[in-house]
């Protein structure tokens, strides 16, 4: 009977040492997640992208297949200038998308614009995982898994303080989905799991267009290494028309969208398709950088992790070729395939990178699994090294989850709230008001963008500060009532003045 028992024990013991991985994965899952909800619904915009964003999304829910930015003029405007614009196809349609569910599910909100880039980050930190299981161990995937779900990067692009911020993460999300479909079509040949690497492949496209194509690029260098003996033929069953058949169904999902607004908004399309382009060969919006800035915008993006996931990149280089490790092969294709085009590209933005950042994250947690492995003969001065290099990593991932942290407890707020009430409940709803911005100060730049998400009206910025006359008579000729919007003191009817926001809704009525 004791002997039962004792059995019984040591079973129990090996069946909670083989589920602390999976224990572990979802306590971090939960905890990042929860991490990111606090703050999330803050009030302010960290960038004029979120502001965009932000308004196409919530005019998506008047027309699902218009992407509008100012849903309706009344002023002129440049297609080409994407902050000022009617047509809005600046960036592709999914993320706004799912942005636009979340508005109809919880109501418009800062919560419900960044609810989805909290979901969508974490589900990817958890792909990450399942990638890391196929070829590493269990441990090394939840340290990978680790690092990505509490960094600070992601935490700044999940609450809008990063620009491109749900753009991004909507990307990262699916560019891992089909990555872990590619790999799961090395290990088992299932037409199954090309079909899935070509509908997230899609999707990404949809997410940001061309840098989607990495997990093709994954694909075609694995089957290459395959073919050439450079990695252990046995180990891949992935074949040239797997690769065919994950683009072709890239095409089904994203070709639709894309021949729709080339056909409904040939315009606006052609001049965004150019601007996408146009990052290869010039300096778009002063983003220019010499080819080493790549990867020192990849060191903020990895943060406090930017040392030892160099360590492990340079030290493990060699072992894909030594032992001929597929898996190897798959992570240094993936994460210096986008690093080195971009290295390239004349403009670079500093968060082009971050869909390589699992990739090297999971080189890192083999290398630290190895590292910190418990051999019996090692000696004790090895002992101590290897003591010191987990210490130093856990000491990395604390002072990392506190900056994502301080992330979550900045409570920026707007000051604009007065002023939106009361234009929401006394202006009429052909309301145009007309928005005072000093572009040399930038405080009040996307102030106007602002305003149209917290309110149902439409606003414009004027530059100069005679300049509302003219816009004022353009405003009334398609048939708007005209408001300022500015700081100073106008000689016009006062209608209110903020007292947080200092600033006076005049209406502009001209003088014959």
């Amino acid at each position: 009977m004791p002997f039962l028992q004792v059995k019984s024990n040591l079973s129990i013991l090996k069946t909670v040492k083989q589920s602390f991985p999976a224990i572990s994965l979802v306590i971090v899952l939960l905890l990042s997640f929860g991490l990111k909800l606090n703050n999330l619904g803050h009030l302010n915009f960290g960038s004029v992208d979120e502001c965009c964003h932000a308004l196409v999304a919530k005019n998506l829910l008047k027309h699902p297949f218009k992407p509008t930015l100012i849903d309706i003029p009344y002023l002129p405007y440049k297609e080409a200038t994407w902050s000022e614009n009617h047509i809005w196809l600046h960036k592709p349609i999914l993320p706004l998308w799912q942005i636009c569910v979340s508005y109809w599910t919880l109501g418009v909100s800062t919560f419900a614009l960044r609810l989805p880039s909290a979901i969508l980050s974490t589900f990817a930190a958890g792909f990450t995982y399942l990638i890391g299981t196929q070829f590493l161990t269990r441990r090394a995937a939840v340290t990978a898994t680790t690092i990505q779900a509490f960094s600070g990067f992601i935490m700044q692009l999940t609450h809008g303080y990063q620009f491109s911020d749900a753009i991004d993460i909507s990307l990262l999300f699916y560019c891992e989905l089909g990555i872990y479909g590619v790999v799961r079509t090395i290990k088992t040949g299932q037409w199954r799991f090309v079909l899935l690497a070509g509908i997230a492949q899609g999707l990404a496209f949809l997410s940001k267009t061309y840098p989607a194509f990495i997990i093709t690029g994954v694909a075609f260098t694995v089957w290459l290494a395959s073919k050439f003996s450079l990695a252990k033929k046995e180990e891949c069953r992935l074949r040239g028309q797997h690769i065919l058949g994950m683009l072709i169904t890239t095409i089904l999902i994203a070709g639709p969208w894309m021949l729709y607004t080339a056909f409904q908004y040939p315009v606006e399309f052609k001049i965004e398709h150019n601007y996408i382009f146009r990052h290869l060969t010039e300096d778009v919006e002063g983003w220019r950088a010499p080819w080493y800035k790549v990867f020192l915008y990849s060191a903020q993006i990895f943060n406090l992790f930017t040392v030892p996931v160099v360590v492990a990149v340079c030290c493990s280089f060699l072992r894909p070729f030594r032992e001929k490790n597929i898996g190897l092969y798959l992570l240094y294709a993936w994460g210096f395939g986008v690093l080195l085009p971009f290295s390239l590209a004349t403009t670079k933005t500093p968060s082009a990178t971050l869909i390589s950042m699992p990739a090297f994250l999971l080189i890192l947690g083999g290398f630290v699994e190895r590292t910190t492995r418990h051999k019996s003969n090692d000696s004790p001065y090895r002992r101590r090294i290897r003591v010191a290099w987990a210490t130093l990593l856990v000491v990395l991932c604390v002072g990392e989850s506190i900056q994502a942290w301080r992330v979550t407890q900045t409570r920026n707020e707007h000051t604009l709230s007065e002023i939106a009430a009361f234009a929401g409940e006394h202006l009429p709803k052909n309301a145009v008001l007309l928005t005072e911005t000093n572009v040399r100060k930038g405080e009040t730049h996307y102030d106007y963008l602002r305003l149209m998400f917290f309110t149902e009206h439409t606003a414009r910025p004027y530059y100069l500060k005679s300049a509302w006359k003219s816009l004022s008579q353009q405003v009334r000729e398609q048939g708007g009532l005209p408001y300022v919007v500015t700081f100073r003191e106008l000689d016009l009817p006062l209608l209110f003045k903020s007292k947080a926001d200092k600033r006076t809704i005049y209406l502009a009525e001209l003088s014959d």
